[in-house]
């Protein structure tokens, strides 16, 4: 009886084997392909199927479900049965070693963190990106957005250290546009990931379970510069009587002092209900105070330690309030814990290029700086600037809030004047300034107890960035 022999497409010990490589399997005499099945074995074990390549009952392919491993050695082996006839089929084994790719497996910012494509990455920060091999460091090159970046290798060649400094604010695409290791492998070139390269002020802070709203002037005669307003995460910017400019200022993490600190309004308490906070304020006209106690929010008045004069500034825009006494009020006031920004990814959609433009109803003009990404303002021909940091303001995003307006029967500023209000329940128009971008937008509130809702032009909900975002609330 002549034995049966098996070969395989592959030769014994050979290397360099793609991932994903189809094996061919033949024998010199028709075999059945239940005894193959059963008789055919890879190590080590990997998920794939057999199937006959031939009519003749001679060939047979086996492919792996999920491609081979990387820089892996297999072993197939066809153990002894009997072919069709009868005749023996002698027991054959085969190495083989596959091939490895250069890739990069993990990124990683500075501070330790993994990043996934869309992750904010802050500016000026270094980026590592770690190869699964190890790199000829003069024959890979890594781009940022198309452009050769600044790489600094590790001595193994394993990591390379991409610098974002000098960088713009933006999307970033991390690319290969060549790359071989040691052993001459080539690794593909074309993009890698994209992330979000994004400018931070850093400001000392402590966390606020429950948001802060202070109410801050803003008003050209002694309100500015304001203190500690860059650490808000949101200001609404409206008009009172006589078109007297006023914010209310929304912490979620609260800086060493704020300031100054005036009165509220009605709009006041609409903004403290829909974002569940407490109130921080210098007082209020009797008209205001008997709606606020028809109705109430949580609110703390002028009272030392916690509120100050600074003398250096004049009265009344010298009542300033310090963010030990915001913490310890809140912590008094029972108000359930409550976040109400949503941080992410900001996606506003296709707009028009806007690099500069006006609210008119606040006397303001805000400049677009590509840099940072940021806008400053200017209101009244006056720079806004926070006196802490000694430094512009810098808005990460405005939005700009077309509501109804309508006077009320309070009297503000001691006689005859009666105050205004707006509605921020019923929804509206909304201009998003973003990233030198302006989009049409919607916003809208689930109720009067519900945190606002800013949606794109497509109606999908906006993720706020982290940093300071301007909302000038104005009539439509």
């Amino acid at each position: 009886m002549t034995p049966t022999t098996a070969t395989l497409s592959v030769e014994n010990h050979q290397v360099e084997i793609p991932i994903v490589h189809q094996l061919v399997l033949g024998f010199s005499s028709a075999v059945d392909s239940r005894a193959v099945l059963a008789h055919f074995q890879v190590t080590p074990a990997t998920e794939g199927q057999l199937t006959p390549a031939s009519a003749d009952g001679r060939n047979f392919t086996y492919d792996p479900v999920r491609s081979w491993s990387e820089d892996t050695t297999y072993r197939v082996e066809v153990k002894a049965f009997h072919d069709r006839k009868g005749n023996p089929v002698n027991s054959r084994a085969w190495t083989f070693t596959t091939t490895l790719l250069p890739r990069v497996t993990t990124y990683i910012d500075d501070q330790g963190n993994d990043l996934v494509p869309g992750a904010s990455v802050e500016q000026g920060h270094d980026l590592n990106l770690e190869f699964n091999t190890w790199m000829l460091t003069d024959q890979t090159v890594v781009t940022a957005n198309g452009q050769a970046a600044k790489v600094i290798w590790s001595h193994d060649g394993r990591q390379a250290i991409v610098s974002t400094s000098g960088m713009s604010v933006g999307p970033l695409v991390l690319g290969l546009t060549s790359g071989r290791d040691r052993r001459k492998h080539f690794a593909t070139p074309g993009d890698l990931i994209t992330l979000d390269l994004a400018y931070r002020v850093h400001i000392a802070t402590t966390h606020l379970a429950v948001p802060a709203l202070v109410q801050i002037p803003n008003d050209g005669y002694g309100a500015r510069p304001q203190v500690g307003i860059q650490a808000a995460a949101l200001v609404f910017e409206y008009q009172t009587e006589g078109s007297i400019q006023r914010t209310t200022a929304l912490y979620t993490d609260v800086p060493a002092v704020i300031g100054p600190t005036r009165s509220g309004r009605r709009i006041s308490f609409r903004i403290v209900r829909h974002y569940h906070g407490n109130l921080f304020l210098s007082g209020l006209s009797n008209d205001a105070r008997n709606v606020l106690n028809s109705d109430p929010v949580p609110a703390w008045f002028d009272n030392p330690p916690g509120f100050f004069r600074d003398y250096s500034r004049s009265a009344p825009d010298n009542l300033m309030l310090r963010g030990d006494e915001v913490v310890s009020k809140e912590s008094q006031s029972g108000t359930p814990a409550f976040g109400p920004i949503k941080h992410g990814p900001v996606l506003v959609g296709a707009g028009t290029p806007v690099t500069s433009f006006g609210v008119s109803e606040h006397r303001s003009t805000y400049s677009y700086d590509p840099m940072t990404g940021t806008y400053g303002k200017v209101e009244d021909g006056e720079t806004m600037r926070d006196a802490s940091l000694g430094r512009p303001d810098q808005m990460f995003m405005v939005l700009v809030v077309h509501a109804r307006e309508f006077l009320v029967p309070d009297i503000e500023s001691g006689c005859c004047t009666h105050g205004r209000d707006f509605d921020l329940d019923a929804g509206g128009a909304l201009d998003i300034y973003y990233r030198g971008q302006q989009v049409a937008g919607s916003w809208s509130a689930a109720d009067r107890a519900s945190p606002l809702v800013f949606k794109n032009a497509a109606g999908l909900e906006l993720n706020l960035p982290e940093g300071l975002v301007w909302v000038d609330v104005v009539g439509n």
